[in-house]
């Protein structure tokens, strides 16, 4: 994550635009432009689920993600990561492609965090002209110190569900989010909403879901137990009941989407690009050839050999059937 500029650094907001409302409204139509599903702008005020953050950390449920206890204190406030900022403009994006595979599928196709900054930075030039002269604006995809599933549901593009993740009604959970900080004051675009309010009612088939039964409550997640956390983040070695828990999948996992009855309802739809990744081919992939293949994916995050231990997990349980 680029440093933010400092107080001392930056020069103070800017005035207050003559039509606040209508700027908003000038960023959600940019942002369903340059192809957001849903957008949304709230006023940049302390998190509510911060201190259930904290606690979940100190629960230790990050496992080996150490970075997230080194800017836990970051996530408190907006402007650790743009001094000033008064409002954030929220958009979640639609993944393409669906159907099986063991690739997740965020990770088919290019990298989500280049092309959702590649639409926002498009955004913030449409906003440019229109917002007051010396406004500063910072694009956030997914890496920034920001509760970025409470940021869309404060937005009004969705709620949580019972596995975390954010449900945009009509579209289901099967989206990336982005955000855009900035200390031009904008006006909210949707009442204040509550990110711990249930919609989902008595349905647990996400969490049901689980192959590792990694959900120690609604929402709270033990991600040392959760497949994508063991493909993806975990750098040390599988223990014998971690890699079995895999299942052959080699990045990520989408069972506790699959299951859920809001995504179930937008169909199966075409299976999209690199579902499935052949574990004999990765095992024969050379630094090079990992770079040349996964360079500018989101698999590029497992590293290579993160990715040949996933695969080794997977031929192994294939020998054993």
């Amino acid at each position: 994550m680029r440093p933010a500029l400092s107080r001392a650094q930056q020069k103070p907001p800017p005035p207050l635009p003559d039509d606040p409302e209508g700027l908003s409204r000038a960023a959600v139509d940019s942002a369903r432009a340059h192809g957001f599903a849903a957008a949304g702008v709230l006023a940049a005020s302390r998190p509510l689920s911060f201190e259930r953050y904290r606690a979940w950390l100190e629960d230790g449920f990050h496992g080996e993600m150490a970075y997230l206890e080194r800017d836990a204190a970051a996530r408190a406030r907006f402007d650790a990561v743009l001094p000033y900022t008064r409002s954030v403009l929220a958009v979640a994006r639609a993944l393409p492609g669906r159907g099986p595979g063991n690739v997740a599928r965020f990770a088919r196709g290019e990298d989500y965090h280049r092309v959702v900054r590649r639409h926002l930075r498009a955004v913030i030039e449409d906003l440019r002209p229109l917002a007051p002269r010396g406004t500063h604006f910072r694009v956030c995809v997914d890496t920034a110190p920001l509760l970025e599933r409470e940021i869309a549901a404060r937005a009004g593009l969705g709620f949580l569900g019972k596995n975390g993740l954010l449900i945009v009604p009509g579209l289901g959970s099967h989206v990336v989010l982005g955000e855009v900080l900035t200390d031009a004051a904008l006006a909210p675009t949707a009442a204040p909403a509550d990110p711990g309010a249930d919609r989902c009612g008595t349905c647990t088939a996400c969490l049901d879901a689980c192959p590792t039964a990694a959900f120690v409550a609604p929402r709270v997640l033990d991600a040392r137990k959760c497949i994508s956390y063991l493909t993806i983040e975990k750098r040390t070695p599988f223990t014998a009941a971690e890699a079995s828990a895999l299942e052959g999948r080699l990045f990520g996992c989408d069972a506790c989407q699959d299951a859920c009855p809001f995504n179930a309802a937008q169909g199966a739809g075409p299976e999209g690009p690199a579902a499935s990744l052949d574990p004999e081919e990765v095992l024969d992939l050379g630094a090079d050839e990992f770079r040349a293949r996964f360079f500018g994916s989101s698999v590029w995050r497992a590293t290579r050999e993160g990715l040949a231990r996933n695969a080794a997990a997977a031929l192994c349980r294939e020998s054993r059937r």
